[in-house]
């Protein structure tokens, strides 16, 4: 019977980064003592903070809100890297500062009412789509290998296979957000439908 084709588990993206060096596969990365997979396993988490923080379709959302808390600040999730106000308050310069909303404007994070967000969060590994798990392995493979190896020939061949997964993850990305030149992406789109202002 044929093996089931799964999507890439973090074990066997460890597994391809210790390939990648020569290393034989290992059956589990918990509770390891190895040091090389122990550089392995930070070096991919290092490779998956690295890319996800840049915001992509499948790790953003638009035209969230969160909560004020009693002190009138508006905390923020633990895996949320970036934060800005969504296109209907996009007058309001926000950021994230110490886990909380802050108001670049009036210098303050306290907040009377709570903006609309746009909002890159962070995902676990096995969380992702597999065209970022792909990238994210293949990337992590090639900073590994240059860490432990240094070989030059080696590491331009694998720049090539990197920069080919990161044409198909920006390829997938933009065919997963629906974006077309007419609207474009969601900020675009409330721009483009907001109703007309009155003049009277």
């Amino acid at each position: 019977m044929a093996t089931q084709i799964t999507p890439t588990t973090e074990l066997q993206a460890i597994n391809t980064m210790l390939s990648a060096i020569g290393e034989a596969p290992v059956n589990s990365i918990s509770g390891v003592t190895n040091v090389d997979v122990s550089v392995a396993i930070n070096i991919l988490d290092e490779t998956s903070l690295s890319v996800q923080s840049e915001g992509w379709n499948f790790n953003t959302e638009y035209n969230v809100t969160y909560s004020i808390d009693d002190d009138s600040k508006i905390p923020l999730p633990s895996n949320c890297v970036q934060a800005d106000a969504h296109a209907t308050h996009r007058y309001q310069n926000v950021v994230i500062r110490d886990g909380k909303l802050y108001d670049l404007d009036n210098h303050t994070d306290v907040f009377t009412i709570v903006p609309p967000l746009d909002v890159v969060l962070v995902q676990q590994f096995e969380q992702l789509p597999e065209y970022a798990r792909r990238y994210i392995t293949v990337k992590a493979a090639r900073r590994f290998a240059a860490r432990f190896i240094g070989d030059a020939g080696l590491s331009e061949l694998m720049s090539i296979d990197e920069q080919e997964a990161y044409n198909n993850f920006k390829q997938s990305d933009s065919r997963s957000e629906d974006v077309n030149i007419l609207e474009g992406d969601a900020n675009t789109y409330s721009i483009i439908n907001r109703p007309p202002r009155r003049t009277y």
